[in-house]
């Protein structure tokens, strides 16, 4: 099983001249898109009593996500406006004082199950009671599970920034992957090239480091192997949601190929890292082709298979 931890929000994501709200989150993203590529998948998290968090569960129970461990709390919605580029980047515009999902307390914490990867990341480390949870937690199951971290960094909502990096590495120091695009491995090691800045990453105690790097294709380091791969062709309508579902893909291989102690992602051979990287630049090639954060099912993913016989 999957375990995702941590924000869910409504994203307003632009059809001119109005917008439409869709759930979405870092850890919500990955949820629905690691279920709709056939895993079993849990979301823990606290949701808002309100219409836009009865929306964000009935997204996660229309693509077969667990949701018994959804608090649902009477506090408003995280709520993020996207203004997106011709290129098909997005900015956001969070607003989330006093949110139902920062509220995540370790109370709502339910006991995890057995060989289940748990991913956390993105504005879930910003603000507490949810940051020192999600910290507490990963800090506890280190040893016992494959834990993935997305930073997600997002310096707009970032108040105090010595605070919030100290608990960003303090993710670092649990987790046994790291998610990271090149703008994250910028803002973490500022001045840094990507390899050293990766070395940096995997001195802390991370076996391996998946970096992403848009139009470049990405990168799956370990401490034995490094494997590159081209991005996968597609005509981006927004990124909106593309690095949830490449880092959805990766705990998808992991689980399927029973990856789920520490240890044996660093026996990962260079053709084990070359199949991973591979399932997920195609997962986000399909999600970068659609509008907003919709990451393809697996039937999709095997019919855009360019590898695929008959």
């Amino acid at each position: 099983m999957i375990v995702c931890v941590g924000e869910s929000l409504i994203d307003f994501v632009p059809e001119p001249p109005l917008y439409r709200p869709v759930a979405g989150g870092c850890p919500f993203n990955c949820s629905v898109a690691a279920a709709r590529l056939g895993a079993s998948v849990r979301f823990i998290g606290a949701v808002s009593r309100d219409f836009f968090g009865d929306q964000i569960v009935a997204a996660l129970d229309a693509d077969g996500v667990d949701t018994r461990s959804v608090s649902r709390v009477e506090r408003p919605t995280t709520l993020a406006f996207v203004k997106k580029a011709s290129d098909g980047s997005a900015r956001y515009a969070f607003y989330a004082d006093g949110s139902a999902d920062r509220s995540l307390g370790s109370s709502n914490l339910p006991d995890l199950p057995d060989r289940s990867l748990l991913q956390i990341g993105s504005i879930s480390l910003i603000a507490d009671p949810q940051s020192s949870t999600i910290l507490d937690l990963v800090e506890r199951e280190r040893d016992s599970r494959v834990i993935v971290f997305d930073p997600n960094i997002r310096p707009t909502l970032v108040a105090n920034e010595a605070d919030y990096r100290a608990r960003v590495f303090r993710a670092l120091g649990a987790a046994t992957i790291v998610k990271a695009s090149d703008e994250d491995l910028s803002w973490m090691f500022p001045g840094v090239g990507h390899a050293d800045a990766i070395g940096e990453v995997l001195s802390r105690g991370v076996r391996m480091v998946l970096l992403t790097r848009g139009s470049a294709g990405s990168t799956a380091t370990t401490a034995k192997h490094t494997v590159s791969v081209a991005a996968k062709s597609a005509v981006v309508a927004d990124t909106i949601g593309a690095g949830d579902s490449y880092m959805a893909a990766a705990l998808v291989w992991l689980d399927e190929h029973g990856i789920v102690e520490p240890r044996a992602v660093s026996r990962l051979s260079v053709a084990d890292l070359s199949s991973l990287v591979d399932l997920c630049g195609r997962v986000a090639a399909i999600t970068c082709s659609r509008i907003g954060a919709d990451p393809p099912r697996r039937a999709e993913l095997v019919d855009a298979d360019p590898h695929r016989q008959g």
